[in-house]
């Protein structure tokens, strides 16, 4: 099982949710109308990627509930929406924000020991 959570981790939440996130609520060419436009864009889809989830908790995964509405991870996850919505618009390319939500999520099950939601070990 623990061999299979990078692989399942890569397609949920990384590839699902950041094709949502950035892939459909940032237009690939934003940057070309303009820095606001840009950061305007990043920034709803941030508020999105962080209101996401707490609804993800209440609504499907009870047992996330503890950490999806704990502040502090909130924060990250702010952190890392903006980390990706900004790859997204500089890069245009989807797979980088893609990669870094990845290696995020599997570094903090993996290493530092953060709860994983996705495969219990």
């Amino acid at each position: 099982m623990a061999a299979l959570l990078p692989l399942t981790l890569f397609v949920f939440p990384s590839l699902l949710e950041e094709a949502f996130f950035r892939g459909v609520l940032v237009p690939r060419d934003i940057l070309e109308s303009g820095a606001a436009r840009a950061t305007g864009a990043v920034a709803i889809s941030t508020a999105v990627f962080v209101a996401w989830h707490p609804f993800n908790a209440l609504a499907f995964n009870h047992s996330a509930i503890p950490l999806f509405l704990d502040p502090w991870f909130l924060v990250m996850v702010c952190a890392l929406g903006i980390t990706c919505g900004y790859s997204y618009v500089v890069s245009r390319s989807i797979w980088v924000p893609v990669v870094i939500h990845w290696a995020t999520v599997t570094a903090w099950v993996l290493v530092f020991g953060g709860r994983n939601l996705v495969l219990e070990l």
